[in-house]
């Protein structure tokens, strides 16, 4: 049975609050099955048609390594083929936001932060939707913040540019409260940890990591 377009997207709030897992792939295929054509008028249809086969190639190139869970050379190449001519041709559609953010993935699943945020920042540097730009914001400060402790305020700072809506306040709040942490700014870690917490029960959801952190900055208080 199909899933409806409300269950489909209630599946993308659940997949989008687990940062880095290969499930990015299915998010992302989902995300272009909810939007796709929806919101293209008819005078931009080539545009998204030829976009959309482009981006329909990276899908079969990515899928095809994911039992794997590493790409070939030939696939490497294929991908950034794909997301360069999206970029240049098409940064105003969905499918260049998307391609450049599955590059983003496979670029932190191969340890190259350098440039998994330089991809997260042109997703976020050509403006997308709000619901996408919310998912960039998220993954990059998480970037910016494995680059090392010493990139704590810049990924606040990536945090403090956009407005989480409800469904993201879990993620953000999780990822601020890491930041505030490595700053060694406990309390106001202890506060987005908390916030964070709060959102995830608020839709019902058990993210016990949380609970964790917010136990371990109790322990560390104590010990101190």
């Amino acid at each position: 049975m199909n899933r409806t377009d409300e269950e489909e997207v209630e599946l993308l709030k659940r997949v989008w609050n687990e940062y880095g897992k290969p499930a990015v792939y299915g998010v992302v295929i989902t995300m272009a099955v909810i939007f796709g054509y929806k919101a293209y008028q008819k005078n931009q249809h080539e545009t998204a048609s030829a976009a959309s086969a482009l981006y329909q190639n990276l899908l079969e190139t990515t899928q095809a390594a994911q039992m794997a869970e590493t790409l070939s050379k030939e696939q490497k190449a294929t991908m950034t083929h794909v997301v360069s001519n999206l970029q240049d041709d098409y940064s105003g559609t969905r499918y260049a936001a998307f391609a450049t953010m599955i590059q983003a993935q496979q670029q932190v699943l191969e340890n190259d932060l350098a440039s998994a945020r330089a991809s997260l920042e042109w997703v976020l540097d050509n403006k997308p939707e709000a619901e996408v730009e919310q998912v960039a914001r998220a993954r990059l400060a998480r970037v910016i913040l494995g680059q090392g402790d010493e990139h704590a305020q810049a990924a606040l700072d990536v945090l403090a540019a956009g407005k989480a809506d409800e469904a993201f306040i879990a993620t953000v709040e999780g990822v601020r409260g890491d930041a505030y942490a490595a700053l060694g700014q406990l309390d106001k870690a202890r506060d987005a940890y908390q916030k964070a917490l709060d959102a995830a029960r608020e839709h019902g959801e058990s993210l016990p990591v949380l609970q964790f952190k917010l136990d371990d900055l109790a322990a560390n208080v104590q010990e101190g």
